[in-house]
C-alpha cells in the first residue's frame, strides 16, 4: 500500500498526484475536477479550483473538502444560471458540495426536493424534474416548480391558511409556479400534521390534522 492511498484512506485530499498510487490503488480513486464542458462556453467561472481527490463512496467528504478548500470561488458562482461547477461534475457532486458550502440548504423527500438558498427563497421542486432537468429546476413558467420568495416561508404559509388548503388558496398567496409541488411538500414532510383530499370542485388539496386557530 503505497502512502498516498493511506492519506486517502484517512480522508480526502488535494495535491496528490495520481502516478503515486499502484494501478489496483487507481481503480478506486476519484477526483472533483473542475474544467468545464468541451464545446459549452465558460462563463459564470471564477477561476481555477482546486482538485479534490477521494476514494470511492467517500463522495459527502470529498463535497465538504472541495467546500473548504474553494469557499472564495463557491461564492462567487451564481447559482441561478449555468456555472463551471454545474457544467464539469455529476448531478449529485454539484449538489453535495452546493450543500456543504452553505450556498443551498437541501432536503429530499420521495416526490420533492426542498432548496432554501442564502436569500431565503425557497423552491419546491419535483423529484423527478429536480434530478433530470438540473438546467431547467429554478423555473415558474413550467410545471414542476415553485419558488417561494425570501420574505416568507411553506411553513408561514401553511399557518395563515385554514383547514383545509387548495390549490386556490395557495395561488392567492405569494408563490410562484406550480403549487402542486407545495401540496406534495406538505403531505410528505413530517413537519405538517395533514392528509390529502380532493376538493368537490376536484382540486388538490391537504387537510390539518388538527384545527386551525380561528381569530
Amino acid at each position: 500500500m503505497t502512502g498516498t492511498y493511506e492519506q486517502l484512506q484517512q480522508c480526502p485530499q488535494t495535491g496528490i498526484s495520481r502516478s503515486d498510487l499502484n494501478f489496483e490503488e487507481r481503480s478506486e480513486v476519484r477526483a472533483i475536477q473542475v474544467k468545464g464542458t468541451s464545446g459549452l462556453s465558460q462563463t459564470n467561472n471564477p477561476g481555477k479550483f482546486t482538485d479534490v481527490f477521494y476514494l470511492d463512496g467517500e463522495e459527502k467528504a470529498a463535497a465538504e473538502t472541495f467546500a473548504a478548500e474553494n469557499a472564495a470561488l463557491l461564492e462567487q458562482l451564481d447559482l441561478s444560471a449555468r456555472n463551471v461547477l454545474q457544467t464539469s461534475l455529476a448531478r449529485e457532486l454539484y449538489d453535495l458540495i452546493l450543500d456543504a458550502s452553505g450556498r443551498r440548504d437541501i432536503e429530499r423527500y420521495p416526490t420533492v426536493v426542498v432548496e432554501t438558498h442564502e436569500d431565503g427563497t425557497q423552491w419546491v421542486i419535483n423529484r423527478d424534474r429536480y434530478e433530470t432537468r438540473v438546467d431547467r429546476r429554478y423555473t415558474t413558467s413550467e410545471t414542476g416548480s415553485a419558488r417561494i420568495p425570501g420574505e416568507t416561508s411553506l411553513h408561514d404559509i401553511y399557518e395563515s391558511l385554514g383547514d383545509t388548503i387548495t390549490e386556490a388558496n395557495l395561488r392567492n398567496t405569494t408563490i410562484a409556479g406550480d403549487v402542486r409541488q407545495v401540496l406534495d411538500y406538505y403531505r410528505v414532510s413530517s413537519t405538517f400534521e395533514c392528509v390529502p383530499v380532493t376538493t368537490d370542485d376536484q382540486q388538490l388539496a391537504v387537510r390539518k390534522r388538527t384545527q386551525a386557530t380561528q381569530s
